[in-house]
Formats: C-alpha cells, structure tokens, sequence
C-alpha cells in the first residue's frame, strides 16, 4: 500500500495496483485509483477523482467535484457543490451533500443519499434505495427493483421498469408509471400527480377511471399486465386532476 500526497497545486495522482491512500489536498486535482481497495480524497477545489478497480473510498470534500467508482462496491461522497457522482458497476454506496447534484448508480445494488439542492439521480441497473432529502429531485430508478423516496420538496419519481415502491414525502410530488407492479405509498390526493403520460392509449379522465378498482384500502391502476397500486386511498376520492395523461 502506498501513501500518495499532493499539494495546494493541480495535482495528476496516479495509485498502484495494490490498495493506496491517495490525498490531493487543495486545488484541482486529477487522481487515479488504478488497482487494489483505494481510498482517495480530492481536498478543497473542483477535484475529478477515479477509483477503477476494486473496492474503494472517494471523497470530493468542497468544490464542484466530479468522482466515478468504477468496478467495485464503492463508497462515494462529497459535501458541497453542484457535484457529479457515478457509482459504476458494484453495490455503491452514494452520499451527497448541499448543491444540485447529478447521481448515477450504475450496476448493482446501490443506496444513493443525495443530500440538500435539487438533485437529478439515476439509479441504474439493479434493486436499488434512493433518498433525495431536501430539494426538488428528479429520482429515475430505471432497471431493477427500487425504492424511491423522494423526502422534503417537489420531487419526480419514476421508478421506471420493474416493480417499485414510491415514496413521496413532503410536498407536491409528481409519480411517473409506464409499466410494472409499482406501488405508491403516500399519495395526497390534491397535491400530488400521478403521471401517465407515457401509456399510449388514454384519451379521457372517463377511459382512464374505467381502469381504476378498488382492492381492500387500496386504488389499482390496471393496464393489461401492468399495475400501479396507490395504498390508503379509495377510487372515490380521486378525479381527472390527481393524474396526467
């Protein structure tokens, strides 16, 4: 394992194959993790930090960073700036803190914690937990089996293909469904929308109510094999302007 330093300068930081401890301290720094469980820390300014390979540790600290996992089930986090984070392949886990950041999962089953701003996060391939915490987020799940939980603010959460559960939090929270088994834990009927616009085929609030049933305390929206359940609300107390189409 090597101890690699920087200094106050633009530092080019390549690690070994092993496991090494990378510091660029301040300024704008370039640092490779290479091989081996990295941990690596860009220091104060606008850092681009790569892992690689294996099973690493990256810290942006202040700045707008930019910091990729690569393979490996990494940890990334960052605390201020409008900052970009890419887990890569792996089960990552993703902490960002204040500023309007852009998060992607990547492979594998991550847990993304975005922080405060207004975030834009994709969890990628794979059963992933996503909380965006403060802020207007824009929360996609896209592949696998996710949780999405919105948390304070006017969030989108769509937890795209396969079967997801949707949680808005506080605010007007907008609930994107095209297909799967989704279900939507928090609706509020009023502030909330529920956004249907990507089925082909609704034309009118009295087609789309003729696809709503009631199971137990639960609204099911059913379209051919697809379902969207919204738990603890009944079909009576919803009209044309809970939903988008």
């Amino acid at each position: 394992m090597a101890t690699i330093n920087g200094n106050d300068s633009a530092n080019l930081l390549t690690g070994t194959a092993y496991g090494d401890l990378i510091r660029g301290f301040d300024g704008a720094d370039r640092l490779y993790g290479r091989g081996g469980n990295d941990t690596i820390h860009g220091g104060d300014d606008e850092d681009r930090l790569f892992g690689e390979d294996g099973n690493d540790v990256i810290a942006g600290g202040k700045g707008e960073d930019s910091l990729w996992g690569g393979n490996g089930a990494d940890r990334l986090t960052d605390e201020s700036g409008n900052d970009f984070l890419d887990g890569g392949a792996g089960n990552d886990t993703i902490s960002a803190g204040e500023g309007n950041d852009t998060i992607y999962g990547g492979w594998g089953a991550d847990q993304v914690l975005a922080g405060s701003g207004n975030d834009v996060i994709h969890a990628g391939a794979g059963n992933d937990y996503v909380v965006g915490h403060e802020g207007d987020d824009v929360i996609r799940g896209d592949n696998g089996r996710d949780s999405l939980v919105g948390g304070e603010g006017n969030d989108v959460l769509d937890g795209g293909a396969h079967n997801d559960l949707l949680i808005g939090g506080e605010g007007a929270d907008r609930f994107v469904f095209t297909h799967g088994i989704d279900r939507i834990r928090d609706f509020e009927s009023g502030d909330d929308d529920i956004d249907l616009r990507g089925i082909a085929g609704l034309d009118s609030w009295a087609e789309l109510r003729s696809h709503l049933v009631q199971s137990g305390s639960h609204t099911v929206f059913q379209w051919g094999t697809n379902q969207l359940i919204i738990e603890n609300t009944s079909v009576r107390s919803l009209d044309a302007e809970d939903f988008m189409w």
